[in-house]
């Protein structure tokens, strides 16, 4: 009892206990006065970066409180706690001599809240220097300092350390080494040199003899597993490519979990037993929801990932907007004839309302990606499909050829720098698809088209971001621009370009209609504020423009 009152700030509470028979005890508490922990204020900091150090000092008072309880607990031991949480934060930025102490501290005798003031002086980022390497093999020294060069003189934060004792790990794992032993200390020179120091003895050097599957009941024997394995046998072991594939099986969704095992067969080499439990491979799901531009949107899907026990992944599935219907479904194999490319074979049907005129359009499509590097990608795409246009408000002749089969090549590259594809908040990236195609009706019209979009994030500090975006596209018909079909067109406006004009509305217009155009650029710059987490203010300012050789064009906007 007396420990979970001094746990709730109760720090001078007291506990008497008195044994009435062997049925009855008798407890007398005493709470004494409720501490709990007031206002913090750091000093020797900006604001911003005092207040996100508050939070984190907090934490160990805010462990295992719930809001509705009052103001959280002050505990004694919380103060070295939260010390430490603060030092450490400030080692993760780079600040290895920082120094925090706590410089005054007020008890409210009314309410009990204890007031803090903290004392934190940062000192200078420390920078990585060319490191010292120590080990039995003197020519691991000159390799070492090679991969650790481009580390050297950047920020001595977490990540960046991480990130090259990472590549110094990868570099002996990928060159046969299982055994290695690296580690990694660090000697701090003056008041702004990080030194790291490694340790490393790498052991035997050995290759990949063979690789066992075990646990398969579904899956057969010898497809995909076996081949994606197939082409490091033979060659010196590589953890970190058996790794990278165990994580290829294991996104596939057929298996829940997945281990390699290694044992030694000579001197020189190894088997590898990769351990598999296959899990479940069939899903149904629905998910509803709503688009600014599409409306309410609702979607069912099955899915079977594993057909045939061959590791494809089956899906099929319908979309249902305001705005349409689309039906789809899709087969991929993760590992096309064994190898790191994947392929997918994709048919579907959508009938789909725009401003203007309304689209049927059904269609198969095969496409193959190679990632071929953790930064480099690449896309191809070869697609037929069968489209009717029909008029919901746009002369007739605004839409083009209206009835016609498209033809379409894609290729498309992709860099990707960033440390986030989904939220990125540093890092850039560039896409560059290019697309020859024909629309073959009353009048054929065949065309090259190509576009470059990227983007550039830059953190100014812990609650500012800077980003800067764009795209640029155009399209070159064989024939006027008029005749093409309208929905092969280039549109510009919406959250995905133009964000302050509605979806495809900034660029030529008949009556009303945007009609699209053989070109279109976009770039824009934005200001990001964290609020509070995940919640954020952003400042953007966009210029943009459509246009066409042969439409009317639009003279560049801004937002």
């Amino acid at each position: 009892m007396r420990q979970m009152l001094l746990k709730n700030g109760y720090l001078s509470a007291q506990v008497d206990g008195k044994i009435i028979n062997r049925q009855k005890i008798v407890l007398t508490v005493r709470e004494g006065i409720r501490l709990s922990l007031g206002e913090v204020k750091i000093e020797g900091l900006p604001s911003d970066e005092a207040q996100k150090l508050v939070k984190i000092y907090s934490r160990p008072a805010l462990k295992n409180h719930f809001f509705t309880s009052g103001d959280p607990p002050f505990r004694e031991e919380d103060f070295t706690t939260g010390l430490a949480y603060i030092l450490q934060q400030l080692n993760a930025e780079g600040y290895w001599k920082a120094e925090a102490s706590v410089s005054n501290r007020t008890t409210d005798p009314a309410t009990g809240a204890v007031n803090l003031a903290l004392r934190v002086n940062r000192g200078e980022q420390h920078r990585i220097a060319t490191p010292r390497i120590t080990s039995s093999d003197p020519s691991l020294a000159a390799e070492t300092r090679k991969i650790a060069k481009p580390f050297i003189d950047l920020p001595a934060t977490t990540e960046n350390l991480n990130a090259m004792r990472n590549a110094v790990d990868q570099n002996f794992q990928r060159g046969g080494y299982p055994d290695a032993e690296i580690r990694m200390l660090r000697t701090l020179v003056g008041n702004d040199q990080f030194i790291p120091e490694f340790f490393m003895e790498l052991g035997k050097r050995v290759r990949l003899n063979q690789v066992q599957i075990e646990g398969l009941q579904i899956t057969a024997i010898p497809k995909n597993p076996r081949n994606v394995y197939q082409a490091l046998e033979g060659e010196w072991y590589d953890e970190a490519a058996m790794e990278k594939r165990v994580r290829g099986l294991l996104a596939t969704g057929a298996f829940s979990w997945a281990k390699v095992d290694t044992q030694p067969v000579s001197e020189q080499e190894i088997d590898a037993t990769l351990r598999l439990r296959e899990g479940r491979a069939r899903s149904f799901s629905i998910a509803a929801g709503a688009d600014s531009y599409q409306g309410f949107l609702l979607r069912t899907s099955y899915a079977n990932r594993n057909v045939f026990g061959q590791l494809l992944n089956f899906s099929s599935g319908f979309e249902f907007s305001a705005r349409g219907v689309l039906g789809e479904t899709k087969l991929t194999d993760p590992w096309l004839f064994g190898s790191d490319i994947s392929g997918t074979l994709r048919g579907y049907a959508l009938a789909y309302g725009r401003e203007g005129y309304n689209t049927l359009e059904t269609g198969i499509e095969a496409k193959t990606k190679w990632e071929i590097s953790k930064h480099y990608q690449l896309e191809l795409l070869a697609g037929s499909a069968l489209i009717d246009l029909g008029s919901d408000g746009l002369p007739i002749s605004a839409l083009g050829d209206a009835f016609y089969t498209h033809q379409r090549i894609r290729l498309n590259q992709t860099l990707d720098y960033r440390d986030s594809a989904i939220l990125p908040s540093k890092g850039w990236h560039l896409e560059t698809p290019l697309e020859i195609g024909a629309a073959i009706g009353s009048t054929s019209t065949s065309y090259f088209s190509s576009a470059l979009s990227g983007g550039w994030y830059y953190p100014i500090n812990s609650r500012y971001q800077f980003n800067i975006g764009g795209s640029g596209e155009f399209l070159i018909p064989s024939g006027g621009g008029d005749t093409l079909p309208i929905d092969l067109r280039l549109f510009n406006g919406g959250s995905r370009s133009v964000r302050s004009f509605p979806e495809r509305e900034l660029g030529p217009t008949v009556e009303g209609f945007p009609i699209g155009g053989e070109a279109a650029w976009n770039a824009n710059v934005e200001l990001i504020r964290t609020i509070s987490g995940s919640f954020k203010a952003v400042t953007f300012s966009t210029q943009a423009r459509s246009h066409g050789a042969s439409m009317k064009s639009a003279p560049p906007r801004s937002s």
